[in-house]
């Protein structure tokens, strides 16, 4: 699997990006100094995925999104390995913050909890976000070495 690293127009993938994340204000926040990867299945582009540099040699995974046609075939699974690869190039580990529903995810590729940050969702997005018909109301932070 090859991912793909886009420069310019990082913009034109928001619609997958707002699939992980539903606000465009918080995506704006990150996507300029963030590095945006692009994964393509044939001729579309089946994941996007944003990595943010860290002050202290880490970097954050911001955003992880597959469209809805090709999810839960693993590609996203691919998309992370490949991502882990590349940034173990220039960072020493890497967070990602989650919600409960997903940190199976996470756990599946060796990130270990970290911490929790109490009503992140409520507090920083304008409406509320569901997944899975649950309301996402902390938010769940896990890290691994690279």
């Amino acid at each position: 699997m090859e991912l793909q690293k886009i420069e310019c127009g990082k913009e034109d993938y928001m619609s997958i990006l707002l699939l992980a994340d539903p606000c465009v204000k918080m995506i704006e926040r990150y996507l300029t100094d963030g590095d945006l990867y692009i994964c393509r299945h044939g001729a579309i582009t089946a994941a996007v995925a944003v990595l943010y540099p860290l002050e202290d040699g880490g970097c954050e995974l911001k955003n992880i999104a597959v469209i809805k046609p090709l999810q839960g075939i693993g590609i996203g699974t691919r998309v992370m390995k490949e991502l882990m690869r590349i940034a173990s190039r220039k960072y020493i580990y890497m967070l990602v913050g989650t919600t409960s529903q997903t940190e199976g995810f996470y756990l599946s590729l060796g990130f270990q909890y970290s911490h929790t940050i109490p009503s992140f969702f409520t507090d920083n997005y304008p409406k509320t976000i569901l997944e899975n018909g649950i309301p996402c109301v902390d938010m769940r932070c896990f890290t691994r070495k690279l």
